[in-house]
């Protein structure tokens, strides 16, 4: 870690310290705003489905199958966009269309408009992760400066929270769910320009002929690759698992609180923002703390903490779940959220050291193609449908009872976080390398 650190303000092909934070800070703002309409959905999810007379199912699908399918499926190709050409255009071209495509709920009025909409943000989304992914790989090539590199490119995903639940709900109190969708994609348009204009793709610096020439191996191969490392495969599995967990279960908290605890989504959005934006960033801010300072050159026992921390999910779920009053269950959400958060920078900082730089777009984007279509096409549509069957036996307790179904995938993936601590991580290269083309 001492090493790292020495290293860590270099400049990477001739970028300074003081740029190399402005380019983390633009991407993580683009990974925050790429972040808000879901956050916005899940928020706003019971006044939509009372304006649009939607079911849980159909709420479900909005906010699963229907965004998941095209995010996750639309995010290969383009991965692999990314790992040969240039990645700036890329993210300014993907969260330009964000903005644009989720101003267009503006026009909804039927729940086939509204599913068309989502399969149009789904469609800038998924531009957006692996380039910037990429790019930061190139940006901070040290350990100990890539992981903390991942874990403020992580905290997108808190504040993204932060401001949707507060922003949004409020918006929604005073204009309606519409008008709150458009002024949330408009600032997607202004960070494209900004992107495009201010960003350096670095591998124009080192060697040009490389964005035109690159030497890729076939996405079976990097699949494959995944599969026979046990570092790869173990970590990847569990990033599905937790993924199925968290997206099965994001759309559902603002509508359990409406419905357990009857809260209005002016007040919710100010206290889920709150929870989940700060929760969401000290726990955020812990992983990759734990990641760097006690764990620097110590994989295993990285992953052994995430494994802990990872099972101790349920009976936080229990207590949140269970408690009768509104106050107990916001502040059973606080650590609830710290412990949800906290794999995140020292996952994917691992992630990112397990393969080789010229697929680090493409073994991301895999992963996340079986993170997002188990876990956002099936997961919210698994507890729609578990909430709807429930229903006729525990009345508006059916949700509560869902929810507390889902969260028991927890220890299986703490068991695979757990294993790939226990896997031959350190030299994990050398047990395969995929053939290039």
């Amino acid at each position: 870690m001492r090493g790292s650190d020495a290293t860590a303000e270099a400049p990477v092909f001739g970028l300074s310290g003081t740029y190399k934070r402005y380019a983390l800070g633009t991407l993580t703002l683009v990974f925050t705003l790429n972040s808000l309409d879901r956050v916005l959905l899940n928020l706003l999810s019971q006044p939509i489905k009372d304006d649009l007379h939607l079911s849980d199912t159909q709420l479900g699908f909005l906010t699963g199958i229907a965004f998941g399918l095209f995010y996750a499926t639309l995010g290969l190709p383009i991965a692999r966009w990314a790992d040969r050409g240039n990645r700036v255009t890329l993210v300014s071209i993907a969260i330009g269309v964000w903005g644009g495509t989720v101003m267009l709920c503006i026009f909804v009025t039927s729940f086939v408009q509204l599913l068309a909409a989502r399969v149009a943000a789904a469609i800038g989304e998924s531009g957006c992760m692996p380039p910037s992914y990429s790019l930061l790989g190139d940006y901070f090539p040290g350990s100990a400066e890539r992981s903390r590199a991942m874990t403020i490119y992580w905290l997108a995903s808190p504040l993204a929270g932060l401001i949707s639940c507060i922003a949004g709900g409020w918006l929604n109190e005073i204009y309606g769910w519409r008008i709150t969708f458009l002024l949330m994609g408009i600032p997607g348009l202004l960070l494209a320009v900004l992107v495009k204009f201010s960003l350096i793709e670095p591998r124009l610096q080192l060697q040009p002929a490389r964005v035109l020439q690159p030497r890729q191996p076939r996405i079976i191969h990097v699949v494959a690759m995944l599969w026979m490392r046990p570092a790869c495969r173990h970590l990847s599995i569990a990033i599905v698992l937790l993924y199925v967990m968290a997206l099965g279960l994001g759309p559902w908290y603002a509508a359990f609180m409406i419905r357990c605890h009857g809260m209005g989504t002016a007040e919710l959005g100010l206290w889920l923002g709150l929870t989940f934006g700060i929760s969401g960033l000290v726990g955020t801010g812990l992983g990759g703390y734990a990641a760097v300072r006690w764990f620097a050159d110590n994989e295993r026992g990285q992953m052994r903490l995430t494994a802990v921390m990872t099972a101790s999910l349920v009976p936080c779920f229990i207590v949140f779940l269970l408690v009768p009053q509104k106050v107990q269950a916001l502040l059973a959400l606080v650590p609830l959220m710290v412990v949800f958060c906290f794999f995140l920078g020292p996952t994917f900082a691992l992630l990112q050291r397990l393969v080789e730089d010229e697929i680090r777009a493409t073994a991301l984007a895999v992963v996340m193609l079986f993170a997002n279509l188990i876990g956002m096409g099936l997961g919210p549509q698994v507890v729609g449908i578990l909430s709807d069957l429930l229903r006729p036996t525990v009345g508006n307790d059916s949700l509560r009872y869902a929810m507390l179904a889902m969260s028991c995938v927890a220890p299986w993936a703490a068991y695979h976080f757990w294993a790939a601590g226990s896997a031959p991580s350190a030299d994990d290269r050398t047990v395969w390398r995929p053939p290039y083309s």
